[in-house]
């Protein structure tokens, strides 16, 4: 099961604001997370490494967007990591 976290940032401004977290279904492949992220986020400007070992924990995906207020536009670069999560075991006492 893989769960995503997911921060827009304004690269145009130089900020960012609050993401979210979401927990994807048992069948979902790595390719499933990253095709979609495409369709919603724009096209992969690049892959995102963990700095100790140097492995792939997710990509950065970038499009112009349109101010809500204006008329101007602006960079937007969604960082997707993506964690791989273990079902909790749970277990009860008998009696």
């Amino acid at each position: 099961m893989y769960r995503i976290k997911v921060d827009p940032v304004n690269a145009t401004k130089g900020y960012r604001w609050e993401g979210y977290t979401e927990d994807l279904p048992d069948d979902t492949t790595l390719g499933d997370i990253y095709r979609h992220s495409m369709e919603e986020f724009g096209r992969c400007q690049s892959k995102m490494h963990y700095d100790p070992n140097g492995e792939q924990c997710g990509w950065v995906f970038v499009k112009r967007m349109k101010y809500d207020d204006c008329n101007d536009t602006y960079l937007q670069e969604t960082w997707v990591t993506v964690y791989q999560v273990t079902p909790e075991i749970r277990r009860y006492a008998q009696f």
